[in-house]
């Protein structure tokens, strides 16, 4: 039996690994801390959609990521949400903790990487 490696109240190491299967799964602490604080308030269970990226599955059809990307950096991940007051209160809550927030239709995108402008939203 394979047993999940557990990094946090709420989150198992393999929520943030690549997901073309490389294995690459090296999620920066920083940000998973921060997403348990977001978890702890937000008393939902918040679904990771993406994180960690390698090279080839950032610049992938799939996820035409930046190249730039802080995914690469294993600094950011991408929470899924679809449900109108749910997003509300998730974003509001967001915005108490990071400074480099990304939303879209279904999704919020996080980042801790120092090295890009913050605060930002886009």
């Amino acid at each position: 039996m394979n047993k999940r490696n557990k990094i946090s109240e709420n989150f198992f190491r393999d929520e943030f690994s690549c997901k073309c299967g490389c294995g690459s799964d090296d999620i920066d602490m920083g940000l998973v801390n921060l997403l348990q604080d977001v978890r702890d308030e937000y008393g939902f269970p918040m679904k990771i959609t993406s994180a960690v990226r390698c090279e080839a599955h950032n610049s992938s059809d799939a996820v035409k990521g930046s190249s730039t990307s802080a995914h690469l950096a294993k600094k950011a991940a991408d929470l899924y949400c679809d449900n109108a007051s749910r997003r509300y209160l998730l974003l509001s809550i967001l915005f108490t903790k990071f400074k480099r927030i990304g939303v879209y239709d279904n999704f919020f995108h996080v980042d801790v990487d120092s090295s890009k402008p913050s605060p930002v939203c886009w």
